[in-house]
Protein backbone atom coordinates (compact mmCIF):
# COMPACT_ATOMS: atom_id res chain seq x y z
CA UNK A 1 0.00 0.00 0.00
CA UNK A 2 1.71 3.18 -1.19
CA UNK A 3 1.52 6.69 0.88
CA UNK A 4 -0.29 9.14 -0.95
CA UNK A 5 1.35 12.12 0.77
CA UNK A 6 4.66 10.87 0.77
CA UNK A 7 6.77 13.78 -0.70
CA UNK A 8 8.25 12.98 -4.39
CA UNK A 9 11.21 12.00 -4.52
CA UNK A 10 14.77 14.72 -5.28
CA UNK A 11 17.65 14.84 -6.33
CA UNK A 12 20.14 16.20 -3.61
CA UNK A 13 21.25 19.70 -3.01
CA UNK A 14 24.69 18.78 -3.75
CA UNK A 15 26.05 22.60 -3.06
CA UNK A 16 29.20 22.13 -2.22
CA UNK A 17 30.37 20.27 -5.32
CA UNK A 18 28.73 22.93 -7.21
CA UNK A 19 29.98 25.59 -5.84
CA UNK A 20 33.30 24.28 -5.85
CA UNK A 21 32.79 23.53 -9.31
CA UNK A 22 31.50 27.16 -10.58
CA UNK A 23 35.22 28.79 -8.61
CA UNK A 24 36.97 25.81 -10.69
CA UNK A 25 35.15 27.26 -14.05
CA UNK A 26 35.74 30.79 -13.00
CA UNK A 27 39.18 30.51 -12.51
CA UNK A 28 40.23 28.47 -15.49
CA UNK A 29 38.34 30.91 -17.73
CA UNK A 30 39.59 34.06 -15.48
CA UNK A 31 43.32 32.58 -16.51
CA UNK A 32 42.49 31.98 -20.47
CA UNK A 33 40.61 35.40 -20.64
CA UNK A 34 43.71 37.25 -19.40
CA UNK A 35 45.77 35.80 -22.06
CA UNK A 36 43.17 36.08 -24.75
CA UNK A 37 43.03 40.50 -23.38
CA UNK A 38 46.96 40.14 -23.18
CA UNK A 39 47.39 39.12 -26.97
CA UNK A 40 44.89 41.49 -27.54
CA UNK A 41 46.70 44.55 -26.16
CA UNK A 42 49.58 43.45 -27.41
CA UNK A 43 48.17 43.59 -30.77
CA UNK A 44 46.63 46.78 -30.24
CA UNK A 45 48.65 49.39 -28.73
CA UNK A 46 45.88 51.88 -28.52
CA UNK A 47 44.32 49.61 -25.83
CA UNK A 48 47.45 48.85 -23.97
CA UNK A 49 46.91 51.83 -21.48
CA UNK A 50 43.30 51.25 -21.34
CA UNK A 51 43.08 47.09 -20.36
CA UNK A 52 42.74 46.57 -16.64
CA UNK A 53 45.19 44.92 -14.66
CA UNK A 54 44.79 41.21 -13.77
CA UNK A 55 43.27 39.49 -10.64
CA UNK A 56 47.02 38.22 -10.47
CA UNK A 57 48.87 41.54 -10.55
CA UNK A 58 51.04 43.25 -7.57
CA UNK A 59 51.17 46.73 -6.41
CA UNK A 60 54.69 48.28 -5.71
CA UNK A 61 55.18 51.80 -4.17
CA UNK A 62 57.69 53.79 -3.57
CA UNK A 63 58.09 57.72 -2.40
CA UNK A 64 58.70 59.73 -5.17
CA UNK A 65 60.48 63.41 -6.04
CA UNK A 66 57.86 65.65 -5.58
CA UNK A 67 59.84 68.03 -8.35
CA UNK A 68 59.58 65.25 -11.14
CA UNK A 69 57.12 67.34 -13.57
CA UNK A 70 53.84 65.17 -13.28
CA UNK A 71 53.76 65.63 -9.89
CA UNK A 72 54.56 69.07 -9.83
CA UNK A 73 51.84 69.29 -12.11
CA UNK A 74 49.32 67.72 -9.83
CA UNK A 75 50.54 70.05 -6.82
CA UNK A 76 50.32 73.05 -8.66
CA UNK A 77 46.79 72.54 -9.52
CA UNK A 78 45.63 70.83 -5.99
CA UNK A 79 42.53 73.05 -5.05
CA UNK A 80 43.76 74.84 -1.65
CA UNK A 81 41.97 74.09 1.75
CA UNK A 82 41.13 77.07 4.35
CA UNK A 83 41.01 74.82 7.37
CA UNK A 84 43.05 72.15 9.11
CA UNK A 85 46.97 70.80 9.38
CA UNK A 86 47.36 69.80 5.52
CA UNK A 87 50.21 67.16 4.26
CA UNK A 88 51.04 66.05 0.58
CA UNK A 89 52.99 63.02 -0.31
CA UNK A 90 53.64 61.60 -3.40
CA UNK A 91 54.44 57.87 -4.38
CA UNK A 92 55.34 56.09 -7.72
CA UNK A 93 53.46 52.90 -8.22
CA UNK A 94 53.97 49.81 -10.80
CA UNK A 95 51.64 47.59 -11.55
CA UNK A 96 52.91 44.04 -12.97
CA UNK A 97 50.03 41.50 -13.96
CA UNK A 98 49.98 38.53 -15.49
CA UNK A 99 50.53 38.59 -19.10
CA UNK A 100 49.43 41.82 -19.09
CA UNK A 101 51.25 45.01 -20.09
CA UNK A 102 53.10 47.06 -16.91
CA UNK A 103 51.37 50.25 -15.61
CA UNK A 104 52.71 52.61 -13.85
CA UNK A 105 51.06 55.68 -11.51
CA UNK A 106 51.94 58.63 -10.35
CA UNK A 107 49.93 59.60 -7.13
CA UNK A 108 49.43 62.50 -4.86
CA UNK A 109 47.77 62.17 -1.65
CA UNK A 110 46.84 64.61 0.60
CA UNK A 111 45.93 64.10 4.07
CA UNK A 112 44.12 67.03 6.66
CA UNK A 113 43.41 67.23 10.20
CA UNK A 114 40.03 68.87 10.54
CA UNK A 115 38.83 71.14 13.86
CA UNK A 116 37.18 67.92 15.16
CA UNK A 117 40.50 66.16 15.11
CA UNK A 118 39.19 63.89 12.36
CA UNK A 119 41.45 62.70 9.83
CA UNK A 120 40.33 63.25 5.78
CA UNK A 121 42.23 61.89 2.84
CA UNK A 122 41.91 62.34 -1.18
CA UNK A 123 43.84 61.52 -3.59
CA UNK A 124 44.88 61.78 -7.18
CA UNK A 125 46.29 59.09 -9.85
CA UNK A 126 47.43 59.77 -12.99
CA UNK A 127 48.69 57.18 -15.41
CA UNK A 128 51.94 57.49 -17.07
CA UNK A 129 53.58 55.82 -20.41
CA UNK A 130 57.03 54.39 -21.03
CA UNK A 131 58.05 57.95 -21.06
CA UNK A 132 56.91 58.77 -17.80
CA UNK A 133 54.05 61.15 -19.80
CA UNK A 134 50.79 61.26 -18.45
CA UNK A 135 48.20 59.33 -20.61
CA UNK A 136 44.37 59.15 -19.96
CA UNK A 137 42.53 55.98 -21.58
CA UNK A 138 39.26 56.10 -21.85
CA UNK A 139 37.25 54.04 -19.13
CA UNK A 140 34.76 52.77 -21.61
CA UNK A 141 37.98 50.04 -22.44
CA UNK A 142 38.32 48.72 -19.16
CA UNK A 143 34.09 48.71 -18.89
CA UNK A 144 34.10 47.25 -22.47
CA UNK A 145 36.67 44.49 -21.75
CA UNK A 146 34.81 43.51 -18.25
CA UNK A 147 31.32 43.30 -19.99
CA UNK A 148 32.94 41.50 -22.92
CA UNK A 149 34.34 39.18 -20.46
CA UNK A 150 31.45 38.49 -18.52
CA UNK A 151 29.30 37.37 -21.49
CA UNK A 152 31.72 35.50 -22.95
CA UNK A 153 31.69 33.30 -19.81
CA UNK A 154 28.55 31.55 -19.74
CA UNK A 155 28.86 30.76 -23.49
CA UNK A 156 32.15 29.09 -22.74
CA UNK A 157 30.58 26.82 -20.16
CA UNK A 158 27.75 26.06 -22.65
CA UNK A 159 30.12 25.25 -25.21
CA UNK A 160 32.25 22.80 -23.23
CA UNK A 161 29.02 21.21 -22.39
CA UNK A 162 27.60 21.23 -26.19
CA UNK A 163 30.79 19.25 -27.58
CA UNK A 164 32.84 18.10 -24.18
CA UNK A 165 29.85 17.14 -22.27
CA UNK A 166 30.78 18.39 -19.03
CA UNK A 167 33.51 21.27 -18.03
CA UNK A 168 36.33 21.17 -16.20
CA UNK A 169 34.43 22.05 -12.73
CA UNK A 170 31.55 19.76 -13.34
CA UNK A 171 33.95 17.05 -14.38
CA UNK A 172 36.15 17.22 -11.46
CA UNK A 173 33.22 17.38 -9.18
CA UNK A 174 31.13 14.45 -10.69
CA UNK A 175 28.46 16.68 -11.66
CA UNK A 176 26.04 16.23 -14.48
CA UNK A 177 22.81 18.46 -15.73
CA UNK A 178 19.96 16.88 -16.92
CA UNK A 179 16.36 16.71 -18.24
CA UNK A 180 16.06 13.25 -16.30
CA UNK A 181 17.24 13.14 -12.63
CA UNK A 182 16.04 9.52 -12.15
CA UNK A 183 17.44 7.89 -15.35
CA UNK A 184 19.94 5.29 -15.37
CA UNK A 185 22.25 7.05 -18.08
CA UNK A 186 20.81 10.40 -17.68
CA UNK A 187 20.07 12.23 -21.24
CA UNK A 188 22.27 16.10 -21.63
CA UNK A 189 20.61 18.94 -22.69
CA UNK A 190 19.51 20.31 -26.07
CA UNK A 191 22.19 22.52 -27.54
CA UNK A 192 19.85 25.99 -26.98
CA UNK A 193 18.91 24.82 -23.54
CA UNK A 194 22.45 24.42 -22.67
CA UNK A 195 23.18 28.25 -23.82
CA UNK A 196 19.96 29.19 -22.54
CA UNK A 197 20.83 27.65 -18.84
CA UNK A 198 24.36 29.38 -18.29
CA UNK A 199 22.86 33.05 -19.64
CA UNK A 200 20.03 32.66 -17.37
CA UNK A 201 22.20 31.44 -14.77
CA UNK A 202 24.62 34.56 -14.36
CA UNK A 203 21.73 37.54 -16.11
CA UNK A 204 21.72 39.45 -12.51
CA UNK A 205 25.96 40.02 -13.18
CA UNK A 206 25.48 40.86 -16.87
CA UNK A 207 22.39 43.39 -16.22
CA UNK A 208 24.56 44.70 -13.41
CA UNK A 209 27.53 45.17 -16.00
CA UNK A 210 25.84 46.73 -18.68
CA UNK A 211 23.97 49.29 -16.67
CA UNK A 212 27.66 49.85 -14.90
CA UNK A 213 28.59 50.42 -18.35
CA UNK A 214 26.14 53.08 -19.32
CA UNK A 215 27.19 54.63 -16.09
CA UNK A 216 30.67 54.70 -17.08
CA UNK A 217 29.45 56.04 -19.97
CA UNK A 218 28.31 59.44 -18.75
CA UNK A 219 30.83 59.64 -16.28
CA UNK A 220 33.71 62.67 -17.07
CA UNK A 221 36.39 61.73 -18.51
CA UNK A 222 39.76 63.95 -17.37
CA UNK A 223 42.40 65.08 -20.69
CA UNK A 224 44.81 66.13 -18.73
CA UNK A 225 46.53 66.60 -15.45
CA UNK A 226 44.63 69.94 -14.44
CA UNK A 227 41.08 68.79 -15.40
CA UNK A 228 42.16 64.96 -12.95
CA UNK A 229 42.97 67.46 -10.41
CA UNK A 230 39.50 69.15 -10.69
CA UNK A 231 37.70 66.15 -10.30
CA UNK A 232 38.26 66.07 -6.69
CA UNK A 233 35.91 69.56 -6.50
CA UNK A 234 33.38 67.57 -8.33
CA UNK A 235 33.51 64.34 -7.09
CA UNK A 236 32.07 65.72 -3.90
CA UNK A 237 29.52 67.49 -4.65
CA UNK A 238 27.75 65.41 -7.19
CA UNK A 239 26.99 62.32 -5.75
CA UNK A 240 24.63 61.01 -8.31
CA UNK A 241 26.50 58.23 -10.44
CA UNK A 242 28.33 56.90 -6.66
CA UNK A 243 24.51 56.75 -5.82
CA UNK A 244 23.25 54.93 -8.31
CA UNK A 245 26.11 51.80 -8.51
CA UNK A 246 25.51 51.78 -4.85
CA UNK A 247 21.57 51.09 -5.11
CA UNK A 248 22.45 49.07 -8.60
CA UNK A 249 25.14 46.80 -6.18
CA UNK A 250 22.39 46.99 -4.06
CA UNK A 251 19.74 45.41 -5.90
CA UNK A 252 21.60 43.06 -7.93
CA UNK A 253 23.09 41.29 -4.45
CA UNK A 254 19.45 41.24 -3.26
CA UNK A 255 18.25 39.18 -6.67
CA UNK A 256 21.39 37.26 -6.35
CA UNK A 257 20.23 35.92 -3.02
CA UNK A 258 16.78 35.21 -4.52
CA UNK A 259 18.25 33.68 -7.85
CA UNK A 260 21.55 31.22 -6.21
CA UNK A 261 20.50 31.23 -2.39
CA UNK A 262 16.82 30.88 -1.75
CA UNK A 263 16.47 27.94 -3.93
CA UNK A 264 19.09 26.02 -2.00
CA UNK A 265 17.06 26.85 1.47
CA UNK A 266 13.89 26.10 -0.29
CA UNK A 267 14.74 23.08 -2.01
CA UNK A 268 12.58 21.88 -4.16
CA UNK A 269 14.74 19.61 -6.58
CA UNK A 270 16.45 22.49 -8.92
CA UNK A 271 17.52 25.89 -8.70
CA UNK A 272 15.05 28.49 -10.75
CA UNK A 273 16.70 28.96 -13.78
CA UNK A 274 17.30 24.68 -14.08
CA UNK A 275 13.37 25.01 -13.24
CA UNK A 276 12.62 27.45 -16.56
CA UNK A 277 14.47 24.87 -18.58
CA UNK A 278 13.23 21.91 -16.85
CA UNK A 279 17.01 20.80 -15.81
CA UNK A 280 18.30 18.62 -12.74
CA UNK A 281 21.88 18.78 -11.65
CA UNK A 282 22.76 15.11 -10.75
CA UNK A 283 26.02 12.85 -9.67
CA UNK A 284 27.41 11.23 -12.24
CA UNK A 285 27.07 8.01 -10.70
Amino acid sequence: MTDRNAAPQRPPRLFLRRLAALLIDFVIFGILATFAVGALALASPQLRDGVASSFFHTRICQPADRSLPVFAEIEQNWPGTEDGDTAMSAQSCTVDSFFLPQKRLATVTESRTGEDGGTFTRSVSIQLDESGDPVFPSPLIERAVSTIQLLAFPLALALSMIFLGWTPGKRLMSLRVTTDALAKDPPPLSPGKTVTREYLKFWPLIANNVIQFVIASKAPNPSSVTEAVALLETVGTDQRAIADILVLNAATLLVLFVWWVWPFALWRGRMLYDGFIRAYVVLRN
